[in-house]
């Protein structure tokens, strides 16, 4: 095995514990009934943001603050306020649309991703890349397709939003993959604290967004660790020898994991369309991520 092979190996290794990690957001705002999303947004990112500051302590150490100052102005910028906006609109398209309209329109990341990689990373995606990407969305589709809706435009313009923003997360990694860019998503963080909570006081009528009990206080701190400062590690570290379409097409495992957990430890059956779709994803990351092996000409070229 080349030392290519191998880092994409490992890259491809730890974007799925990343993923893994990601899953778990389900069964954490199962156990948080009576908070509202943009309280957990809110408070989600503030804990991932202490969690990605210690990260960045333990490993760095007195240089902490150069690694926030060697990343260049705009890629920090951009960074941030794509984690900001990213996971601000996710939650506010939840409130406008259904959870499937949101996770169809979301399975287009990598076709956005695979669209702008060219002027962002220089990697111009192959046929396989494509057929992965297609395959990808028509699997979502399948899951989604009983609760998808029509008629809500707005709902409809932020749900894009969501997809955009995440190919934007995704390439800006792979873009300034020589930093160590955890140092923008914990800014990104912080700045999701301020900005779901603003919009959670403007858009809700339950007080004060950041005025929540101590037991949920605990658990958005283990989820903010576990469920996005973890997971955002390793996929900051897989995204330095994954290319971005394959990034964006393991990540959508994502809505194949995570109903498993509910239906494990609360028995909330996951419907026949969720295997059936679920099944199609699956295929489609094999696809991207073995073809770059075996069918080397039909793979993403950089």
């Amino acid at each position: 095995m080349t030392n290519r092979q191998g880092g994409f190996g490992l890259g491809v290794s730890y974007v799925l514990i990343a993923t893994l990690g990601w899953s778990l957001s389900g069964i954490f705002v199962r156990m948080m009934p009576d908070l509202n999303f943009w309280q957990i947004n809110s408070w989600r990112g503030f804990w991932t943001s202490v969690a990605l500051l210690c990260y960045l302590v333990a490993v760095y150490g007195q240089n902490t603050g150069r690694k926030f100052s060697s990343i260049p102005l705009l890629g920090m910028v951009l960074s941030a306020l794509f984690f900001a906006g990213g996971t601000t609109l996710y939650v506010l398209s939840l409130t406008k649309v259904s959870v499937a309209t949101v996770s169809v329109i979301g399975a287009t990341s990598p076709l956005f991703t695979g669209l702008l990689s060219p002027w962002i990373t220089g990697e111009r995606p192959g046929p396989l890349a494509w057929m992965s990407a297609f395959l990808a969305l028509c699997g979502m589709t399948v899951i989604g397709w009983t609760g998808f809706e029509t008629g809500k435009w707005f709902g409809f313009l932020i749900c894009v939003g969501v997809p955009v923003m995440f190919a934007m997360q995704t390439l800006l990694l792979r873009r300034y993959r020589e930093f160590d860019m955890m140092p923008a998503i914990c800014v990104g963080g912080f700045l999701t604290f301020i900005l779901a909570g603003f919009l959670g006081w403007y858009f809700t009528t339950t007080g004060n967004v950041f005025d929540i009990d101590m037991r949920s206080s605990l658990l958005l701190m283990v989820m903010g660790l576990l469920q996005l400062a973890i997971p955002l590690i390793f996929y900051g570290k897989g995204a330095r020898t994954v290319p971005a379409i394959t990034l964006a097409l393991i990540s959508m495992l994502d809505a194949v994991i995570n109903p498993l957990w509910p239906w494990l430890f609360v028995g909330e059956a996951p419907e026949r369309a969720s295997f059936i779709g679920g099944g199609i994803i699956l295929a489609a990351v094999l696809l991207s991520v073995m073809g770059s092996r075996y069918l080397p000409r039909l793979t993403s070229r950089t």
